[in-house]
């Protein structure tokens, strides 16, 4: 009887360690979204809010915008997230021009992102968007640092082509380059219609990941460095023979 007790009662542990473990990975899954309104983050009192995402912090949000048929920074989500250690942030919401032309429409979304644990070295991008007829979708973006409009350390200019692109596709990724901890952004997204027909351009999604060279590990410096200092000392005497 005291083996199949003692079983028991590791088989009662080991239930309980999963479950606490299954416990603590879903609340850190579910804590790992951060989202507001994009009227809530611009802040019309000229106070900045910001989303913050493991060691990422987005900031400053403002935005320009002439022409669209439709589009309410209230009804405009924008959200933080992190999935298998990468960051992401996305709106959501309607982005629209619609009419006969030719003429058109621009909005620029402007944020500061910041990184505390290494530099970031590339920006991943994706959209969701409809361009009917002849309608013209184009999204520009600009990463400076220093301010906004400051040195341009990374830039890339997207068609009706790619949208709804997967990541990691050759024109969404945009290099920065030397890697920067801090980097202002202005994204520019054009809509135009170039003919007198009735036509719709419309954004309904757009969503960037940030990757970035990691920190060097204190713990694995100060290995190098005794091994280091080691090797050296096993060499003076053969030095000196």
């Amino acid at each position: 009887m005291k083996p199949i007790k003692k079983q028991t009662q590791r088989l009662a542990k080991g239930m309980l360690a999963f479950a606490l473990t299954s416990a603590v990975g879903s609340s850190s899954l579910l804590a790992q979204v951060y989202t507001d309104t994009l009227a809530d983050l611009i802040n019309p009192n000229g106070v900045y809010s910001s989303l913050t995402i493991d060691d990422k912090t987005f900031s400053h949000f403002s935005i320009v915008g002439s022409g669209l048929t439709s589009f309410d920074p209230a009804n405009i989500i924008v959200t933080a997230y992190a999935n298998n250690g990468i960051e992401y942030l996305s709106w959501r919401g309607n982005i629209s021009f619609t009419g006969g032309g030719p003429s058109t429409a621009d909005l620029l979304l402007n944020y500061v992102v910041s990184a505390s644990a290494g530099t970031i070295d590339m920006i991943d991008q994706a959209y969701t968007g409809t361009a009917t007829g002849n309608g013209l979708l184009a999204i520009t973006e600009t990463v400076a640092t220093g301010s906004f409009g400051g040195t341009v350390v990374g830039d890339s200019q997207l068609s009706n082509y790619d949208l709804s692109d997967p990541p990691a596709e050759f024109n969404d990724v945009l290099n920065i380059v030397p890697p920067e901890t801090l980097l202002f952004v202005t994204k520019d997204i054009s809509l135009a219609i170039p003919n007198s027909n009735l036509t719709l351009v419309t954004v309904s999604q757009v969503t960037q990941s940030f990757h970035q060279v990691p920190e060097p590990d204190p713990m694995l410096l100060g290995s190098l460095v005794s091994g280091l200092l080691l090797m050296l000392k096993f060499r003076r005497p053969s030095a000196r023979k």
